[in-house]
């Protein structure tokens, strides 16, 4: 479709690229200019006057807003905004103070929170309490940023299949074909993971490591499960044969976002898709490695590309070489 695999993988980068872009610029556009991500685990943030930030990020701790922000979340703590102007809060376990002047241009989310409005405070959106009605609607604080976010994971999912079509078909062919395997690594990436990662955090020397893999290899490694899950959705859809099954990938993901726009059993549903994805692709690398001592014929059964034979079935089912430019 694509040319030369260079083409295919320069194509991919590029779409990547775009929504890495498109999500800051969006918001920047949603919050009148503001900019800066701004990030605080067991501590407190204050955005002081003339101060802004496009996301605003406090987990066990207190935000004090007196400037701008396009998103203020505040997971374990209060978000007291004094003559602030935001786009949208967020609120988990916790409290909202809308101190005299405060206006928030978009919606109030508080999930087991308290609002504390003063008068003279403002809130243009509305207001939503309760897990049910929680979603991920509050990610969409303008046209702009829910397509920047479509296009970031979709990219995700391109990237994949471009620089790793033979290893993402087996991820997919495990995520069915040994679900057990797929969950097993699933409890491991996202259970004894983090468990480990969060005792590590309060020690000197685990602090770091720590902060990496939570902050870097987890958001990473629930991505990379998404395109997994989204591949093998597309795939059913399409009843793609492609070798490298760029529609599929694409289709998929954009049905399993749409999927996770339903309050909570579908962000239940996206959650383990994506942890299963996960869990199915830590599972090949993990028989790669094992099986690294091999001969390299039984590695590649030959298929087109030097990739293995492709249908996004599980193990033990026959395939069929794809047709030539098939999606």
């Amino acid at each position: 479709m694509f040319g030369s695999p260079t083409a295919r993988r320069a194509f991919a980068v590029a779409v990547l690229a775009a929504g890495f872009a498109a999500v800051p610029g969006a918001a920047a556009a949603q919050g009148g200019g503001v900019s800066g991500l701004l990030v605080r685990v067991q501590g407190d943030v204050v955005v002081g006057d003339g101060e802004s930030a496009d996301v605003l990020l406090v987990i066990n701790g207190d935000a004090e807003v007196r400037g701008r922000a396009a998103a203020v979340v505040v997971l374990g703590g209060t978000a007291r905004l004094v003559g602030a102007r935001v786009g949208h809060l967020v609120v988990v376990r916790g409290a909202a103070e809308l101190g005299r002047g405060t206006v928030v241009e978009g919606d109030v989310w508080l999930t087991w929170a308290r609002l504390d409005q003063a008068p003279g405070a403002t809130v243009e959106g509305a207001v939503h309490r309760g897990v049910a009605r929680f979603g991920w609607g509050w990610l969409a604080v303008s046209p702009l940023l829910s397509a920047g976010l479509a296009v970031l994971v979709v990219g995700v999912a391109l990237l994949a299949v471009a620089l790793g079509a033979g290893r993402m078909r087996r991820a997919v062919a495990g995520l069915t074909g040994d679900a057990w395997g797929a969950l097993a690594w699933a409890l491991v990436l996202f259970v004894v993971v983090p468990g480990a990662a969060a005792l590590a955090y309060f020690t000197v020397v685990g602090l770091p490591a720590s902060l990496v893999v939570l902050g870097l290899l987890l958001p990473v490694a629930g991505l990379a499960g998404f395109a997994v899950a989204g591949l093998r959705l597309g795939t059913w859809v399409l009843r793609s044969r492609a070798v490298r099954p760029y529609g599929a990938a694409a289709l998929g993901s954009v049905l399993l976002l749409a999927v996770g726009l339903v309050p909570v059993a579908g962000q239940v549903l996206v959650v383990m898709a994506a942890a299963l994805g996960a869990g199915a692709l830590a599972r090949t690398f993990g028989r790669q490695v094992g099986s690294a001592t091999e001969a390299p014929a039984a590695e590649n059964p030959g298929g087109p590309d030097g990739l293995p034979p492709w249908d996004g079935a599980e193990p033990g089912e026959s395939s069929r070489t794809p047709a030539p430019g098939a999606f």
